[in-house]
């Protein structure tokens, strides 16, 4: 039996109701195989490397739908605090942070001096790249960041996700799934919010994934 590990933000956790019943452990129940759900609230492809770390050794195939937070545009100088692995210092240092954040949107400071995304462009892509080149016997399917309904931070998600496809055609190990343009039609049916998914959303998308892999294998017999 295969086994399939997911990694990623909300999304791939699951929010609400949906919490370990969304894509992944609907897309392993069609292909039957094994799942570990690895979606963790808040977090980014910073954090994904420690999940990586514990999980995947004896896995097949690696899911990963990672840039809703990285893409986030933020105070240029804001330290990063990761959620995962967390710990009461890391909560306690987070909790500073947002008010630094804060202040510094309030006095001007992200207008004065810039902003940039969480995790920036270029570490974002070094980051999936270095987990794909770790374990090249492994099959990866990067998923597109689904669009936001506030509008304004779609831009970036978009660019985020190109970024996907483009390392989509860089390994022979990499599928990428685009769903961006059919969630950006859907608005009134594949959300929970502005943000999360809900069943309709995760029925289509654990429905592209074997779609997805049954024709990645089917090119494989050719």
């Amino acid at each position: 039996m295969s086994k399939v590990l997911a990694l990623g933000d909300c999304n791939t956790l699951g929010a609400g109701d949906f919490k370990y019943q969304s894509y992944p452990e609907r897309f392993a129940e069609l292909i039957d195989a094994d799942i570990k759900n690895c979606g963790y609230t808040m977090s980014t492809t910073r954090e994904m490397q420690y999940f990586a770390q514990e999980n995947i050794q004896d896995v097949d195939i690696v899911l990963i739908q990672y840039g809703l937070v990285d893409s986030w545009k933020t105070f240029k100088y804001s330290p990063y605090v990761l959620y995962y692995p967390d710990n009461i210092f890391r909560k306690y240092y987070r909790k500073l942070v947002k008010k630094y954040k804060k202040v510094c949107k309030a006095i001007g400071l992200n207008n004065l001096l810039g902003v940039e995304n969480v995790v920036p462009d270029k570490q974002y892509k070094s980051n999936i790249e270095l987990l794909i080149n770790s374990y090249p016997d492994k099959l990866f399917i990067l998923i597109d960041t689904i669009p936001n309904k506030a509008l304004w931070r779609n831009d970036e998600i978009v660019r985020y996700n190109k970024i996907l496809e483009n390392i989509s055609m860089i390994y022979k190990n990499v599928l990428h799934l685009k769903i961006y343009d059919t969630f950006l039609n859907n608005f009134d049916s594949y959300y929970i919010d502005k943000t999360h998914i809900n069943n309709y959303g995760y029925e289509f998308i654990s429905s592209q994934l074997v779609e997805l892999y049954n024709n990645y294998n089917n090119m494989k017999k050719i």
